[in-house]
């Protein structure tokens, strides 16, 4: 069954509360092959959740992001959309200039690739808006630099850089998106 993450005013229901909850680790109990009467149980790390469905609706002045995933979401997969969320919030002028607002189409796009690079051990990148109404995701440690720029959907680039070799990338995501997964592991510990 779906798992369903609606995000209001950063109050969680008791099926959400689950879900951030939910451990990663499962036990899962084997057969043993050798058909000797003990049972063999091994931890089995789960993969990431795959990404179903992202809406984005407004009931009144609230507005609701629902993730719709196959399996629990990570805490930190939870934090991170909740910082998307927030910045649709944002009028326009935010930064007491022209910036527009937020575009929900780039908050799907920001969330979508959260999901897929974001792993259980994954730091939580910053969220910055872009004052073109779009989303920057930002991993900053001691030797590794990483920011993803969401413009629109189809326009999504990232800029990595490895301080101490020198060793950088910049460019689109389309086509790259191995490179940007590998550069989020290195983030990852990996």
């Amino acid at each position: 069954m779906p798992n369903t993450m609606i995000l209001g005013e950063n109050e969680y229901g008791l099926a959400e509360r689950a879900i951030l909850f939910d451990r990663w680790l499962s036990t899962t109990t084997l057969p043993d092959v050798l058909a000797r009467p003990a049972v063999m149980t091994a931890a089995v790390e789960q993969p990431a959740p795959v990404l179903r469905k992202v809406v984005i609706r407004r009931r009144g002045p609230e507005l609701l992001v629902e993730v719709h995933t196959n399996r629990p979401m990570s805490p930190t997969f939870l934090k991170s959309v909740e910082a998307v969320a927030d910045l649709l919030s944002l009028p326009p002028g935010w930064n007491s200039y022209s910036a527009k607002p937020i575009a929900p189409q780039n908050s799907v796009r920001a969330i979508r690739l959260l999901a897929e690079f974001l792993e259980p051990q994954t730091p939580r990148p910053a969220v910055v808006p872009r004052v073109q109404g779009g989303i920057q995701l930002e991993w900053h440690t001691e030797s590794i630099d990483i920011e993803v720029y969401v413009d629109s959907p189809k326009e999504v680039s990232f800029f990595a850089e490895h301080v101490e070799s020198g060793e950088s990338f910049e460019g689109p995501l389309a086509g790259q998106e191995q490179v940007l997964k590998a550069w989020v592991q290195r983030v990852s510990g990996k």
